[in-house]
């Protein structure tokens, strides 16, 4: 069960209503515009949020989250768990993907296995299942913890115990795919099978156009029949007067802009509320020397002060508030302050074009961390150039923001694991991996959150993970085809459009 205090903080803005206004034109299709990145819709293959928002319209799992956070089945009818907690029995629903192929324990058993060849980033939280390093050897299928019973019933073999293993396999990057050979190649727009509860109609470029295809257990009276995603390098604000995107949901809005839409409609709730933003530095060209003192000169309640933002919480470690886990003050190391005598360097600091809340944070950044021996050199760049630097891992420092995949600090952590494509914040430390690992053995909470802290504290002594913040600078604004919009306060990425509802025709 998730943590009590991440309920009351769900509990507090479970829905909020969109304004009453009715108007007799609306319709049940909605238009939603994304910054000009390259998005994937392979769950095990996205890296970022937009993309992870589409897919969770496409692609569903055996478990999923209600809306209080707590693990529900999903397409699992149901499922049973042994008393030492090492084996999960799942029973599926009798469903179909979107093609109308049935969706079977063999596309589950494929599915985890495929996770594992890909390496992509829920392998790190998902290694508990037993066989898994037997299994990558050779690749040998029957070596994997996954055991096919029948069509309709699959076994799944714990290495050990996990206290956080049904809230991971509850997450999109576990979502079903239809496939029967992990290895195989896996091209969705062709074979239009989908597991969610839309599909795509028809994709263009930089179009995606979905169309709801199966009832859900969670649909509003009205959810969206039609969702228009498009990427583009428009004003979201010019967008939005056109008429031609129904959400500012990500984006920040002058108060100026928001008055003159709220006038046409539009309402607006909380978003993005976990999000942490930190600065990631690349020990390739920044030695160590030199991070500690930039860490030392970074106070986050200054930093929030400054930038003037009321949804902004100063981050003294990774795991956002309402979490377990959470680091109330800033650890200070003795070392820090030693100031860098080194070399001099000239630092590449990536923020994102546009954003005059990126370029105000930046240049605070250059002001607190120029010294005679750092010169902060501001790289102002598009999100999609930006993102590939960071994820590369080819950029020398940038400004990133990440949301939790799941709710519970370990989400989080796991992105500092050592050996795996998805950490990009440059932490490759065994004593880490150590931690991490007995962090998910651990079933008392209160146990598990002081593990929590120590990792954090562990990962920040590399220095080459800023934390600064955690909130959301974004308007949260839906235009009046919305009447109301469930909470997503872990980020726009986690919200099922099925649970929309539309205003009437």
């Amino acid at each position: 069960m998730i943590a009590q205090h991440f309920k009351v903080f769900l509990s507090i803005i479970i829905f909020a209503v969109l304004g009453c206004t009715q108007k007799s034109g609306g319709n049940m299709e909605l238009s939603i515009h994304l910054p000009d990145v390259k998005i994937q819709i392979d769950p095990q293959k996205m890296e970022d949020a937009f993309s992870m928002m589409i897919v969770l319209q496409l692609f569903r799992g055996l478990l999923r989250y209600d809306q209080n956070g707590d693990v529900m089945a999903d397409i699992a009818e149901s499922w049973t768990e042994s008393k030492d907690h090492l084996k999960y029995t799942f029973k599926l629903k009798p469903m179909t993907f979107s093609n109308g192929k049935t969706i079977t324990a063999k596309n589950v058993q494929m599915t985890l296995a495929r996770l594992f060849y890909l390496g992509s980033s829920m392998a790190a939280d998902i290694d508990c299942i037993s066989g898994v390093d037997e299994f990558k050897k050779a690749w040998d299928i029957s070596k994997f913890g996954v055991k096919v019973i029948n069509d309709k019933e699959v076994e799944i073999q714990l290495s050990h115990p996990s206290s956080l293993f049904l809230k991971q396999i509850a997450v999109v990057d576990c979502s079903i795919l239809p496939i029967e050979d992990f290895k195989g190649t896996l091209d969705l727009t062709a074979t239009g099978a989908f597991s969610g509860p839309y599909k795509i109609k028809n994709q263009e470029g930089i179009k995606f156009n979905l169309e709801k295809w199966r009832v859900d257990k969670f649909d509003s009276e009205r959810p969206p029949e039609k969702i228009n995603f498009y990427t583009t390098k428009e004003s979201p604000i010019q967008l939005a007067k056109a008429s031609k995107t129904d959400s500012l949901d990500t984006d920040k809005v002058t108060q100026e802009d928001e008055r003159e839409l709220r006038k046409s409609g539009w309402s607006s709730r909380p978003t993005e509320l976990t999000y942490e933003w930190f600065v990631i530095f690349n020990p390739k060209y920044v030695p160590i020397e030199a991070r500690e003192e930039l860490y030392s000169k970074i106070d986050p309640v200054d930093l929030v002060k400054f930038l003037g933002e009321p949804n902004l919480i100063p981050a003294f470690g990774l795991i956002p508030n309402g979490f377990y886990g959470v680091l109330d003050k800033k650890p200070i190391f003795e070392k820090h302050h030693k100031p860098y005598k080194g070399k001099k360097i000239s630092l590449k600091l990536d923020f994102l074009t546009g954003s005059e809340f990126d370029k105000k944070l930046a240049q605070y950044l250059k002001e607190k961390w120029t010294t005679d021996n750092i010169d902060i050199v501001l790289n102002e760049i598009s999100r999609g150039e930006k993102l590939t630097r960071m994820f590369s891992k080819s950029a020398e420092a940038t400004i990133g923001k990440k949301g939790t995949d799941y709710p519970d600090g370990y989400s989080v952590l796991t992105y500092f694991k050592g050996k795996y494509e998805s950490n990009y914040f440059h932490v490759d430390d065994p004593k880490i991996d150590q931690l991490i690992a007995k962090s998910a053995q651990e079933f008392n909470q209160s146990k598990r959150a002081g593990l929590y802290k120590e990792i954090q504290e562990a990962i920040i002594k590399h220095y080459t993970c800023v934390p600064l913040f955690f909130g959301s600078t974004a308007s949260g604004l839906w235009s009046d085809k919305v009447e109301t919009i469930p909470a997503h306060p872990l980020g726009f990425h986690t919200m099922p459009y099925e649970t929309i509802l539309m205003r009437p025709m």
